[in-house]
């Protein structure tokens, strides 16, 4: 039997393995063509993505010159603000309002006491919610309950206060440094709280983040100016960088075709970051465009453009000559 398929079979298996041999080819043969189709179109996209110049955030595409040019001026600021909260707590809701007027009421006469110029008190608006105390905040967050306080929730009012004192800006920082420590002397006195509530720092915590420690914030309001100081230098610097590279490549800058902004300070004052990272309106600041700064110094007032040239001809070039 191990004979006759020795004898018989070895023809039938020398077929088989031929046609293997010949599929096997084929195979190879058409991933051949297919990797030199894909290098083809490799090529072919790294020419064409050669040719053109992609807009900001990929959006779009067009033959020509794509830079960025940056702008800036500074200012000293002319403002400083100050954030404040009154705040008053008890079971019943018509008890907590009683409380807060008082509250309210006792800290806009000890900033009336210190009678400095061009100051100014916005109330920006009132909350109320449930008070369960700092160290039933902490216990929460950590999935605990505190038993002790069942049958204890208050109502608490939070208004939120904007203090304002204008005309800083040709003062030295030690005059703009002893009016702020009045402020805040009497924001103290007054029982003003100042800085990130209890609530902020938990909710801080439990996200991995630092709540706001700055007091005082100091702002530039006349952006008129700077604006347009820092778009005539926003634009010069990208003609700059685009006839550099036009230059390093043989070519000429031709005309605009197109220019957006990619940063305008004060553009974003309307928001501001929460304790957790949460970007959320700031209804202080949606009124007037502004920048600020936590220190009493220049602050910058930065503009970014893209900025798209087109290619002059050859013949244009040789026409000027």
């Amino acid at each position: 039997m191990v004979h006759l398929l020795s004898k018989k079979g070895r023809k039938s298996m020398s077929s088989l393995i031929s046609r293997h041999r010949v599929a096997v080819r084929q195979i190879a043969f058409r991933w051949t063509l297919l990797s030199i189709a894909a290098a083809g179109f490799g090529l072919a996209g790294r020419e064409a993505a050669a040719q053109v110049v992609y807009g900001a955030q990929g959006q779009g595409h067009s033959d020509g010159i794509t830079v960025y040019g940056s702008g800036e001026t500074i200012a000293k600021p002319d403002r400083v603000e100050i954030s404040m909260r009154a705040t008053a707590n008890a079971e019943l809701t018509a008890d907590a309002i009683v409380k807060y007027r008082d509250a309210k009421r006792r800290i806009l006469e000890g900033f009336e006491k210190l009678k400095l110029e061009q100051m100014k008190i916005e109330e920006i608006g009132v909350s109320l919610t449930n008070h369960a105390g700092a160290e039933a905040m902490q216990m929460a967050m950590r999935g605990m309950v505190d038993n002790s306080a069942a049958g204890k929730s208050k109502v608490e009012i939070a208004s939120q206060l904007q203090l304002r004192v204008s005309g800083i800006k040709e003062q030295s920082i030690e005059q703009v440094m002893e009016t702020v420590g009045k402020l805040l002397d009497a924001a103290k006195d007054s029982g003003a709280e100042i800085g990130p509530s209890a609530a902020d720092i938990n909710m801080a915590y439990r996200y991995g983040r630092q709540a706001e420690s700055a007091l005082v914030r100091f702002v530039v309001l006349d952006l008129d100016e700077l604006r347009e100081k820092a778009y005539e230098s926003a634009v010069a610097d990208a003609r700059a960088r685009a006839a550099r590279l036009a230059k390093l490549n043989g070519i000429d800058v031709g005309e605009v075709l197109g220019v957006q902004e990619v940063q305008v300070s004060g553009d974003d004052g309307g928001y501001t970051t929460n304790p957790w990272g949460q970007l959320v309106a700031s209804h202080a600041t949606l009124k007037e465009p502004k920048i600020t700064s936590d220190t009493f110094a220049e602050i910058p007032f930065r503009v970014k453009l893209l900025v798209r040239f087109g290619i002059a001809p050859k013949a244009e070039k040789t026409a000027q000559n």
